[in-house]
């Protein structure tokens, strides 16, 4: 962790004092995290020594774990969606390697890379810029906004800095099935992006059954099915649905369907349900469906459409029971049934509780629509500004994806230039009155 007391050092000013841990502090170290650090060390606003990225799992680690536990193989999005400022970095970084067997062709942009081509990358532009060097491992417990400071509390200790980017996706919050939820909680039932979840601990002959008609079941199912002599079932009561991607490709321009966004009040049902219509959400793109399609014909995958009504824990095997009857004993029941509301996490709760930063409906976060900046109750904005999938009523339905982060750093970078600019300003005339 940095010290206690940094030298506030900048090429444009003479060095003083502060009496915070950190300039900024960066609170998730997903791809959000991870591209904002980067844009800020690229833009010169800050030495290294006056950044901290606060993150339990390490840098890119949930992200990466999410992509393994669910069988991901490529991404939906194009190769210039990536964590580096460069849009061609992840291209030039393939070619420059003979990868370009792993960019994927698409109907729609440019090719997708795999996983292993976007994390190698990712891992590069990490070295590069000695990020494992700021990053603290650590939760955050609590966080109190100042006039001057941002407070933090976390599980490696306090931190004080001058400026707070939350960047922590969907905070561990998931969305399950009602029938499913007690069993979840008792283990009899598991969701795939639940950090307890170990795809590679079922057993190779076991009867499983995953829960869910979107991109995530989708390729979990055949990913499981891979073992012959596992049984596994895909409970999807509704038609499948096939998406290239997550929405319309008119909303990555941030024009004007954004604007449309902003004409409704911030954090409002107004905007939330505008999101909610742009994303494809429970698709799947043909890549995806093409396989699942693959492993049905083949008989490594059995399709059950009708609803589970019931699931019922007997003793370390879950009885299933169906709206048509039908009845099945599993080994494991996996739901893939996506996240739950960014605004539901543990971070996000506490702040809607016990700060005086201003929440709207569902507690989501009142935003400057310029400078995502989180607005106290006062109106005024504070020293805490959030990027990732809590911003989506500000950035649109991509404000989760990869190209949600590259709108959010230069919205966060262009306003952080103009305040650390005011207050070397103000820093300078206290030295020289």
């Amino acid at each position: 962790m940095p010290g206690v007391v940094l030298s506030w050092m900048d090429s444009r000013t003479v060095m003083t004092e502060t009496e915070t841990d950190a300039v900024i502090t960066i609170v998730g170290g997903g791809v959000h995290g991870v591209h904002l650090a980067v844009r800020l060390l690229q833009a010169d606003l800050i030495d290294p020594c006056e950044l901290c990225i606060v993150d339990p799992a390490g840098l890119l680690e949930s992200f990466r774990r999410t992509c393994r536990q669910c069988g991901m193989a490529e991404f939906r999005s194009p190769y210039v969606h990536h964590v580096a400022p460069d849009p061609f970095s992840l291209r030039d970084f393939a070619r420059t390697r003979g990868r370009e067997d792993e960019l994927r062709p698409t109907t729609i942009g440019a090719e997708r890379p795999t996983v292993s081509l976007f994390f190698d990358h990712a891992a590069w532009i990490c070295d590069r810029y000695d990020l494992d060097s700021v990053h603290v491992d650590a939760r955050v417990r609590a966080l109190e906004e100042t006039r001057r400071t941002v407070e933090i509390e976390t599980t490696a200790g306090h931190v004080s800095t001058r400026w707070c980017l939350l960047a922590v996706g969907h905070d561990g919050s998931v969305s399950a099935p009602e029938w499913a939820t007690e069993l979840v909680s008792t283990g009899s039932v598991s969701h795939v992006f639940d950090p307890s979840f170990d795809r590679d601990a079922i057993d190779e002959t076991a009867a499983v059954g995953v829960v869910g008609g979107g991109i995530t079941a989708g390729q979990l199912a055949p990913t499981l099915a891979r073992l012959p002599g596992r049984d596994v079932v895909l409970f999807a009561r509704s038609p499948f649905r096939v998406a290239t991607l997550e929405a319309s490709t008119d909303w990555m321009h941030f024009g004007s369907l954004t604007e449309t966004l902003h004409a409704h009040p911030p954090a409002s049902r107004a905007r939330e349900e505008l999101v909610v219509e742009a994303r494809n959400d429970g698709t799947m793109p043909p890549y995806v469906f093409r396989r699942l399609q693959r492993a049905l014909e083949d008989g490594q995958v059995e399709l059950e459409r009708s609803e589970i009504a019931t699931a019922t824990d007997a003793g370390g095997t879950v009885v299933v029971s169906c709206r048509d009857d039908s009845a099945y004993c599993l080994d494991e029941l996996i739901c893939a049934t996506g996240f739950g509301s960014p605004y539901d996490g543990d971070l996000f709760r506490h702040l809607r509780q016990e700060s005086t930063l201003q929440t709207g409906d569902r507690g989501a976060p009142v935003l400057d629509d310029e400078t995502l900046r989180w607005r106290r109750q006062d109106g005024t904005p504070s020293r805490v500004a959030v990027s990732g999938v809590a911003a989506q009523q500000v950035l649109g339905p991509f404000a989760r994806n990869v190209i949600g982060a590259r709108r959010a750093g230069a919205l966060l970078v262009g306003f952080l230039d103009a305040e650390l600019d005011s207050t070397l300003d103000a820093e300078k005339r206290g030295l020289t009155s």
